[in-house]
């Protein structure tokens, strides 16, 4: 399903990987619990096709992520970035936009499935007018999180997805996790990932 394929990449100065390999099979969940600044956030990154290896090749179903594919490779994708960046507006109104791009038209969506995610995830119907740049931290994950479940990709990238919540919240979307057929790279230095059906890997060898 995802594989990294000699993998050569730099930060700045610093060399985050040297021939890395790795591969996550199709269903398989996958946490990154390695030390900050070893590269976590740059493999989601390697993958959605946002920075390129300066060797090595990352495959996702059996196609290379380059610019000619980047395109039918993200409809595939559901990205939780750790900042959760909205476009500024209503949340009603954002979510409507977010649907109405050309690569989400064939997703059925509508105002009620969202409001039936929000009671989901213990927001209330009155979240649709409130603007995005006024909504907590807490509130800013789990929206994220009814996005992509609303998107329904078959692959979910996640940078620290429940950083924000507390235990009772956190617990709910491991178990989405947990219980979905979806393929799964999430980065999270939350020991409540550290569970059986997850592997985790605590550090990348050169």
């Amino acid at each position: 399903m995802i594989r990294f394929k000699n993998i050569t990449l730099k930060l700045g100065n610093k060399q985050l990987f040297d021939q890395f390999n790795l591969t996550v099979a199709k269903g398989e969940k996958v946490v990154f619990s390695a030390p900050s600044g070893s590269g976590k956030t740059s493999l989601l990154k390697l993958v959605l096709g946002f920075v390129d290896p300066e060797n090595g090749k990352v495959f996702l179903n059996g196609k290379e992520v380059k610019p000619e594919n980047l395109r039918k490779i993200r409809k595939q994708i559901g990205y939780l970035s750790q900042d959760i960046d909205f476009p500024n507006g209503k949340v009603r109104d954002v979510f409507q936009e977010i649907f109405n791009y050309s690569a989400n038209k064939s997703i059925h969506y509508s105002e009620e499935k969202l409001i039936e995610k929000l009671k989901e995830v213990n927001l209330t119907e009155e979240t649709l007018l409130k603007n995005t740049s006024e909504i907590s931290g807490g509130e800013r994950q789990r929206l994220g999180w009814v996005l992509i479940m609303l998107l329904d990709r078959s692959v979910l990238l996640l940078d620290e997805p429940t950083s924000a919540m507390d235990e009772k919240q956190r617990q709910f979307f491991i178990d989405y996790i947990i219980n979905t057929k979806k393929t799964v790279l999430c980065v999270s230095h939350d020991p409540a990932w550290q569970l059986p059906g997850i592997r985790n890997i605590s550090h990348f060898q050169a």
